[in-house]
């Protein structure tokens, strides 16, 4: 009887250290990250938001393991990560509809400049920019965008003429072809491309005006993937507060911002009806300040 008392501590004892080594070794894990190859050759290791993941994932503290699927654009990337096998992890313009599918990481990774916006137009049609300077006039306007774009239902609600293609490089065969008049693109974006376009193409930006929308662009994670979003969360938090996402940001886009020359231009505000309630747009350290 005795030896029977003694054996129910012990055997509890080590079932308990059994699952608590258990749950250890679990958490000790690396997390397994995995991000949509880009479509697009150009976007290598030194690309921003793959930059930003790999810093944000470090200043985590937890062990991870970081690659890329198959490439593939983006429609599907978001198809897959829905699914969270080929894909757990991808970024994104944010809209009400991703934010119910995907698990956001609410702080915006471009400071909201994917929402301020030059216009590609070609040579000949410079001269139907030259008298808008509101968002009434812009309706003689026809843009172009990706047919599955969250920007496209932006210009759309604000009653604006918009055709879409499904590719990248076809968005701009519409442009050069004449299918379109206007090309909007993030001042981030602008000058990268126009340099990959070199001298072949009549592509100019509209030297007189810009849009302006609340935009943010997210890292959405697939939402059975709780452990990947609480890293992601923590790191770029850290980040904000030791400044290194300010350094980052500012070696990559400092001299794009300058270039936008955005004191020259006259800013039509568009609304957005597809952001969140959830957005923080009141935490000013989060969204880049033009007047700043």
């Amino acid at each position: 009887m005795k030896l029977r008392l003694l054996c129910v501590p012990l055997v509890t004892l080590l079932c308990c250290t059994y699952a608590h080594s258990e749950e250890s070794l679990l958490k000790e894990q690396p997390l397994k990250v995995i991000y949509p190859k880009p479509e697009r050759e150009h976007e290598s290791d030194n690309w921003y938001p793959l930059v930003l993941l790999k810093f944000a994932l470090e200043h985590s503290g937890r062990a991870h393991t970081l690659e890329s699927s198959v490439k593939m654009v983006q429609s599907r990337s978001l198809k897959e990560l829905e699914q969270g096998d080929l894909v757990n992890i991808a970024w994104s313009m944010t809209s009400i509809e991703r934010e119910r599918t995907f698990n956001p990481v609410r702080i915006p990774i471009y400071k909201g400049l994917y929402g301020l916006r030059l216009l590609l137009t070609t040579q000949d049609k410079l001269s139907k920019f030259q008298t808008i300077k509101d968002l009434q006039s812009l309706n003689k306007i026809d843009f172009i965008q990706g047919h599955d774009w969250p920007d496209t239902d932006i210009i759309s609600d604000n009653n604006l003429t918009v055709s879409t293609s499904t590719t990248y490089d076809a968005l701009f065969n519409m442009l050069i072809k004449g299918r379109g008049d206007a090309f909007p693109r993030s001042i981030l974006e602008v000058d990268w491309e126009l340099q990959q376009l070199g001298q072949q193409t009549n592509i100019q930006v509209v030297p007189n005006i810009a849009l302006s929308y609340p935009a943010a662009v997210y890292y959405f994670v697939n939402s059975k993937r709780p452990d990947i979003h609480q890293a992601i969360q923590l790191g770029l938090e850290k980040m904000h507060e030791n400044g290194e996402f300010d350094r980052l940001f500012t070696h990559y886009f400092s001299q794009a911002i300058a270039n936008a020359k955005l004191h020259e231009k006259t800013i039509i505000h568009l609304k957005n009806n597809h952001m969140s309630k959830l957005t923080p747009l009141e935490n000013k350290q989060l969204w880049f300040n033009p007047n700043e």
